[in-house]
């Protein structure tokens, strides 16, 4: 079983609002998210902060939860959304995204869940141009533990977790790399409809 982790915790300073409840063509940043992981995910679980649990849940279904990081590790970054998801949902892999790249398409995710399977690798990460991508990507359950271990030892740095695993980089083909794109400012935010509209 996979499930999907959607990371919408974040602060959003610079954007001045929810990236979460975001809009681009008439639809939010977690609805793409949420696209982006359903065709290979069984469950989905949205992981966000207290204050955003309401606004989210006409998300919410069968299938996708509205949750709030685990209490003991609140507002303690990514690493504590993957461990709330990963607590709250068993599953064999977890397929991880943030909440601000609304271009990211299914296709990446069946292409690293199939290395992870493959290869029995505990986490499948994207790399662009020599940047690690550590909150898009494959985590196995395996991965728990150490999740865990760093969580207690004051290790918020999902890097640290890769390096303690057995991790595939796959490097993004160039046609690829418009999946990247993150939304940091509403700036951003405009270039991408720009774009849409080229």
């Amino acid at each position: 079983m996979c499930a999907g982790i959607v990371l919408a915790g974040g602060e959003s300073r610079r954007f001045g609002s929810p990236k979460a409840l975001a809009e681009w063509n008439n639809r939010t940043f977690i609805e793409y998210s949420i696209e982006s992981l359903s065709p290979f995910a069984d469950k989905i679980l949205v992981i966000t902060r207290e204050e955003l649990l309401t606004p989210l849940t006409k998300n919410s279904s069968m299938h996708i939860r509205i949750l709030k990081d685990a209490p003991r590790y609140k507002g303690k970054g990514p690493l504590a959304g993957i461990y709330t998801g990963m607590i709250s949902q068993k599953a064999d892999y977890y397929l991880v995204t943030p909440c601000d790249m609304p271009l990211m398409s299914s296709s990446m995710y069946g292409k690293w869940l199939a290395a992870a399977r493959e290869g029995e690798y505990d986490c499948v990460i994207p790399v662009l141009n020599g940047k690690i991508y550590p909150l898009n990507g494959v985590y196995k359950r395996t991965c728990l533990p150490d999740i865990t271990s760093c969580l207690q030892e004051n290790i918020y740095k999902v890097l640290k977790l890769l390096q303690r695993k057995n991790t595939q980089y796959i490097e993004v083909n160039k046609e690829e790399e418009h999946f990247f794109k993150n939304v940091n400012t509403t700036n951003e935010l405009n270039r991408i409809i720009e774009l849409s509209f080229d």
